[in-house]
């Protein structure tokens, strides 16, 4: 059984731990450019009220599916580039390659590192009481095939908004969340935040993933 007390004492300390973490995952040395670690990779069919959709294909005022609160519309749209810098992308901005049937997905998908989505597992439910996790898609690396890859052309990524931070439903039952339109306005930082969602900081994400890769070879999940 894996280790459950581990697991607490990391949540004793998520508080403190959460800024070595984000340090780590954010601040990790690479070349000289621009990146982009999070957002929806583009080609990622995503559940609309029109049905499945590439994420680049939306624009504002879609409707699109979440996970807590129906169909929601879009508020803003941002298209970037994975990476823009000379050389290759740095590892720390390298997609993670997503095999069919890893997180639900019916098709491949890619996810960037940083960017957050929603898992099951028995162990958060066990520390948590609940049983869904928010976490840095790169502490998924190892469980059911997930790894990264060198992207070898133009990978664009798209930032869809909504008013509220929501988790919507890309390539059949992957989660990945999406912030809202006001994540990271100064106005956020002066008044208490009403996101629904707060990730796990990256060293417990990984604990729960191996919690995950021992529940799936014991044929839990």
């Amino acid at each position: 059984m894996f280790g459950l007390s581990a697991v607490k004492r990391a949540a004793r300390w998520v508080e403190t731990d959460r800024f070595a973490d984000d340090f780590a995952l954010n601040c990790a040395p690479s070349a000289p450019g621009f990146g982009q670690a999070e957002g929806i990779v583009a080609g990622t069919r995503i559940a609309t009220a029109m049905g499945w959709r590439a994420v680049e294909s939306l624009a504002p005022g879609d409707m699109v599916m979440t996970f807590d609160h129906g169909m929601r519309p879009v508020i803003s749209v941002e298209r970037l580039a994975l990476w823009s810098g000379h050389g290759r992308c740095p590892r720390s901005l390298m997609p993670l390659a997503v095999p069919v049937g890893a997180l639900g997905n019916s098709a491949p998908m890619l996810l960037l590192p940083e960017q957050t989505v929603l898992v099951e597992s028995d162990l958060a439910e066990q520390v948590f009481g609940d049983p869904f996790a928010l976490i840095p898609a790169a502490a998924l690396e190892g469980y059911r095939g997930i790894d990264r890859i060198t992207p070898h052309q133009t990978v664009e990524i798209v930032l869809i908004r909504f008013a509220e931070a929501e988790v919507v439903y890309a390539n059949g039952t992957g989660m990945i969340h999406c912030a809202s339109v006001r994540s990271g306005r100064i106005e956020s930082f002066l008044q208490e935040s009403d996101e629904d969602y707060t990730a796990l900081p990256l060293d417990m994400a990984r604990t729960i993933v191996a919690g995950m890769i021992e529940e799936a070879a014991a044929g839990l999940i």
